[in-house]
């Protein structure tokens, strides 16, 4: 003859379902809140340096950047224009080191406007790509890329 176990329910069985639903239940709560994230509207602008000529041409009001890299957006374009690259040289002549123009290259200065998180130290576009003034970036767009500088920031 077999006998049948009986299953009975005591106080530790009890203890373990209950965890395992608060377990749940804070998982869920965790994962499924909403979150509002207060974001401005910035205008920055990128230097380009060492640019070839007629770059300036390729980019357009609107396009969209992103950082080369790892493919972050940056914002949309507002507006370009381009400056003569200039580079320190020595003049022998005069002995003393002067600005001058180098016709091969060129420089071109991209404003940028993007919506914008902001934290203690810096601005997150889209909380992936940081906006601060100096940073070295490699920017892309349709048909063209670059590096260069953030150059100023404009809240």
């Amino acid at each position: 003859m077999s006998e049948k176990k009986k299953f009975k329910l005591n106080i530790f069985d009890i203890v373990i379902v209950v965890i395992v639903l608060c377990i749940g239940v804070g998982l869920y709560v965790f994962t499924h809140r909403e979150t509002t994230i207060d974001t401005k509207k910035l205008t920055y602008k990128i230097e380009l340096n060492d640019a070839a000529p007629g770059l300036a041409d390729y980019i357009h009001e609107g396009d969209q950047l992103y950082e080369n890299t790892k493919n972050y957006s940056m914002g949309n374009v507002v507006s370009v224009e381009t400056v003569p690259y200039t580079k320190i040289t020595q003049d022998y002549e005069n002995e003393r080191y002067v600005d001058s123009v180098d016709p091969t290259s060129e420089r071109v200065i991209i404003t940028v406007t993007a919506n914008v998180t902001e934290t203690d130290s810096a601005y997150a576009v889209n909380g992936q790509y940081i906006v601060r003034a100096g940073n070295e970036i490699f920017v892309k767009g349709p048909g063209y890329a670059g590096e260069g500088y953030v150059i100023q920031i404009e809240r």
